[in-house]
């Protein structure tokens, strides 16, 4: 009996001291957490060509927006890289474009638990 009390007093102590932390958490007027999470995209350049220029955007917008590598960066046939994206949304396309111009996307990447992106990418390739 005095096991079972004892027991009992520790996990009534526990919740005690862990609830106010959950409701300061989740106090109305408090900082929302994200939606998604902490999307990333790691590209491997599985190709025998040099990246220029990779895009990340939002499957909900319509532009590409800027390049993530940059004026003075490339991903080095073999090499790799990643990108840590806005915390939030999880959903993205990637355009990849190489030396000569030659680009291709993935549309609908899971950035934030599937963001392993391996070139050449299964989908369509397209020209300039």
């Amino acid at each position: 009996m005095i096991r079972r009390t004892a027991t009992l007093m520790i996990l009534g102590l526990a919740l005690a001291t862990t609830a106010p932390a959950f409701a300061q958490k989740n106090a109305p007027g408090g900082p929302a957490p994200a939606p998604g999470g902490n999307p990333t995209i790691r590209l491997e350049n599985s190709t025998s060509n040099i990246v220029n220029n990779v895009f990340a955007s939002l499957t909900s917008q319509n532009s590409w927006g800027q390049d993530r590598l940059g004026a003075n960066e490339v991903i080095q046939a073999g090499g790799n890289r990643e990108f840590q994206l806005p915390p939030g949304d999880c959903m993205y396309d990637v355009r990849v474009v190489y030396q000569g111009g030659v680009a291709e996307e993935r549309r609908r990447v899971n950035a934030c638990t599937d963001g392993n992106v391996v070139l050449p990418m299964a989908a369509q390739r397209l020209t300039r």
